[in-house]
Parts: C-alpha cells; sequence; structure tokens
C-alpha cells in the first residue's frame, strides 16, 4: 500500500467539536434582521456597534455561539471570511496547529492560524467543496472587552 492510499485521520479524528462557535447570515437588511433574531428569536446581543456586521450570542453570553448578521460581502476586517457562507466550529485552541496539520493532510488549503485578541482566539480556515469558508476556533479563556477591538 503507498502512502497515497493510506487512510488519513479526519481533522476531529473521532473526537467531538465544541459545537458550532458562529454562523454568519448574508441578509438583505443588518437592522431588521438584527432586531428579528433579538425581539423576535429572543438572542442576547454581543456587539451591535457596527451599523454593517452585528453579533447576537446563540448561546450562554460569553461563550462561543454567536450570530452575526451582515450585508456582505463577507469580509470582517479580513481576506479569511468569505464564502457564499461562513460558519465555525468551536474547539480546544491548544488543538489547533494539530487540526491544520490533519486538514492540510487531506489536500486542502488551511489559512492560519489568525489570533484575535479581542476573542482570545486563533483561528484557522479552509473551503468546503462549495467554497463556503468553514472555521475551526479555539477560544482561551475570555479576553477582558474592549470595545475599541471589536
Amino acid at each position: 500500500m503507498t502512502d497515497a492510499a493510506a487512510p488519513r485521520p479526519s481533522a476531529l479524528d473521532g473526537r467531538t467539536a465544541e459545537g458550532l462557535s458562529e454562523l454568519i447570515l448574508v441578509v438583505a437588511d443588518v437592522d431588521v434582521s438584527f432586531a428579528f433574531y433579538r425581539d423576535v428569536v429572543g438572542l442576547a446581543v454581543d456587539n451591535e456597534s457596527s451599523p454593517t456586521f452585528k453579533w447576537l450570542w446563540a448561546g450562554p453570553p460569553g461563550r462561543a455561539q454567536r450570530i452575526g448578521i451582515t450585508t456582505g460581502p463577507l469580509s470582517y476586517g479580513a481576506e479569511h471570511v468569505r464564502g457564499p457562507q461562513h460558519f465555525a466550529f468551536g474547539v480546544a485552541r491548544a488543538r489547533i496547529p494539530e487540526l491544520k496539520a490533519r486538514l492540510e493532510a487531506h489536500g486542502l488549503a488551511v489559512e492560519g492560524p489568525v489570533t484575535f485578541r479581542f476573542w482570545n482566539a486563533e483561528s484557522i480556515y479552509f473551503d468546503d467543496p462549495d467554497r463556503n469558508r468553514v472555521e475551526f476556533c479555539g477560544f482561551g479563556d475570555p479576553a477582558p472587552a474592549d470595545p475599541r477591538e471589536r
């Protein structure tokens, strides 16, 4: 058996992700959709300071489960967030190098790690077969809130 034919372990290698970290929704009107998810669905607000990109908690506030609302294109200050859609799986931050290596072993181009000081997080990015942008986001302990860095 050649090395190319040898089975390769999946990135998560049988261990589960820590849940869906984030889902970015591209919408026609940020304020209308933000109000819907806040006022109708009842999600708690994470950050509403930008007119073009707002965040809600999709789980307990402070946990890595959020929904982003934007008109697109998918770019929150960096090229790594693109796709037709973008979503992230939460993982232990210490696993980011291992996950990157496993994804690359499958022939995927992996961007990152990208460090987010304001979230105390590190992420890697790759495309699925439909060019959706997938992220593994490894959070550390929450960083002190500093609205200038959001």
